[in-house]
């Protein structure tokens, strides 16, 4: 087992409205990477929650009448719970509203004011209440927000900034030195841009909404959500540990944890994670994270799906309709996590009943069945060697390295199309060796029993890679298969060809097609 624990996280979530299925495909794009580091022995830890503390989270609590404590209270057990509902495995969930984040965010933003790096001044300029963010007339676009495309507010008031024009040049230089820390490489391009234009000191608290952590140095303002809600990722690993006794073990864990921080995240918080955020960690005295995904948007008919847009799917919708592994193999095995991508219902049904229904059910299907009618009650094993398999054993002998490399480069639909080529020269494979023809000829006998012997084993493998993507069915097949089931942690390591013996089970189809109504 490895030493290292990849600690990975989402962005933390607004409450202000449900979630949609964009953070869903975010969600299931880091829980994908978490099981496939679990898969090749690697030790995890994973985080998400909810970002509580903004104005916009007391507005929508004010607008129902509540307490906004008693209202993130109830959108946190509904996000938990869709989040669960697709299958996300994580190891904490954190809310900003937590007692521990809130001491160690008092604790770290002393640290950054006692450092010299914090200053009290007047402030003016285009506020955006969707964005929580401020901009220059510059980057407004036709007098509207660039992101959320509404009209910002123009504020005038005394708040606290933190000196990012200090750490521009420690920027770019660990951008230079860390040619790896943000991809994928058009997001980094525009980050460092962004840098060279010349970095501006930032807002850090207000004093006009009271729903915040108050600044420790002065009371009568409250953090302002960025420079709170980046601060979870620290609080999630286990800080607070390391801040009240860097000799103990738990500190430790953390800091196992945070050397192999992975944050993924949208690309349009991408400048807030690989510049503030950086910049807040090097003030603080704290490592930066080791790398930051950020992946495009998830659009719903060429619009991007968004809470202020109004356009919204939510995960546990399509799950009522299709089931767990269904969408969360379309939104990994459809959509280039790099770019935008798109979700409807039609390619959703389209995608998944050509490829787990059809292919992978129809190769599942068809050749367990052929195997317990040649062979009733027979233990197969398949061969090292074999002639006419020579093609499908040596594309699997490089299986698990294809896995791994779409893995490590956070490509989770190039490793669903290794898994969907393997399947597919299985069925060719089949169709090529014509097993119902062998069997007519007992001469052939010998050799029709290794033919099936190495389309299970291919199926087997297969299944193993899958597992990861689709973790709430596809395990079943290996019951079907009449082999161990394969264990999530080190599961990689069964990624040996020809040492298992199979024992083959009546088949049942673990994916029947979608039949889903237009939309």
């Amino acid at each position: 087992m490895s030493k290292k624990v990849k600690y990975i996280t989402t962005a933390i979530v607004y409450p202000n409205n449900r979630i949609h299925v964009g953070f869903g495909w975010e969600c299931v794009g880091a829980d994908w990477l978490k099981r496939t580091y679990q898969l090749r022995g690697v030790e995890t830890y994973f985080a998400t929650g909810m970002d509580e503390h903004s104005l916009k989270v007391q507005r929508a609590a004010e607008a129902k009448g509540l307490d906004p404590k008693v209202y993130c209270d109830q959108m946190a057990n509904d996000i938990q719970k869709v989040i669960d509902d697709i299958g996300v495995s994580y190891d904490r969930f954190i809310r900003t509203s937590d007692a521990d984040h809130h001491r160690v965010v008092e604790k770290l933003i002393q640290r950054c004011f006692d450092q010299g790096d914090i200053y009290q001044a007047k402030y003016e300029g285009y506020y955006s209440e969707v964005t929580e963010s401020f901009y220059t007339e510059k980057e407004l676009i036709d007098g509207l927000c660039p992101v959320s495309k509404t009209k910002p507010k123009w504020i005038s008031e005394e708040n606290y900034f933190f000196k990012l024009s200090k750490y521009e040049k420690p920027l770019l230089k660990w951008f230079e030195e860390n040619p790896e820390f943000l991809q994928p490489e058009n997001r980094k391009n525009e980050v460092l841009s962004f840098i060279r234009q010349g970095l501006k000191d930032f807002s850090i608290s207000r004093s006009n909404f009271t729903w915040g952590i108050p600044l420790p140095f002065d009371p009568s303002h409250v953090i302002y959500v960025w420079f709170d809600a980046l601060i979870n990722y620290l609080t999630a690993a286990g800080i607070e540990d390391e801040l009240r006794d860097p000799k103990s073990q738990a500190a430790e864990t953390f800091r196992k944890r945070w050397s192999e921080t992975i944050h993924i995240i949208g690309k349009d918080i991408s400048r807030f994670h690989c510049i503030y955020w950086p910049a807040m960690l090097m003030s603080m005295g704290i490592d930066l994270p080791k790398r930051v995904f950020a992946h495009g948007f998830l659009n719903l008919k060429g619009e991007k799906i968004s809470k202020s847009a109004g356009n919204i799917v939510t995960p546990d919708d399509v799950v009522k309709k299709t089931g767990v592994d269904p969408f969360r193999y379309y939104l990994l095995a459809e959509n280039d996590f790099s770019s935008d991508g798109n979700f409807s219902y039609e390619s959703l049904a389209y995608k998944v009943n050509a490829d787990l229904a059809n292919d992978w059910g129809n190769l599942v299907n068809r050749s367990l069945s052929m195997a317990r009618k040649y062979f009733p009650e027979h233990r197969f094993k398949a061969p090292k060697q074999f002639a006419p398999a020579t093609s499908v054993i040596d594309s699997f002998e490089k299986f698990k390295e294809e896995l791994v490399t779409a893995h490590e480069k956070i490509d989770p639909m190039t490793y669903v199309k290794r898994c969907n080529q393997r399947s597919r020269e299985l069925n060719l494979f089949i169709d090529q060796m014509k097993p119902w023809k062998m069997a007519k000829d007992p001469c052939q006998k010998e050799d029709l029993e290794k033919v099936l012997a190495v389309i299970l084993e291919g199926i087997r493998m297969i299944a193993v890679g899958l597992m990861s993507v689709c973790p709430v069915q596809l395990p079943k097949v290996f019951e079907q298969l009449g082999v161990p089931r394969v264990d999530f942690q080190g599961g990689f390591e069964t990624l040996v060809w020809g040492e298992t013996e199979f024992f083959p089970q009546k088949p049942t189809p673990l994916y029947p097609r979608l039949e889903l109504e237009k939309e």
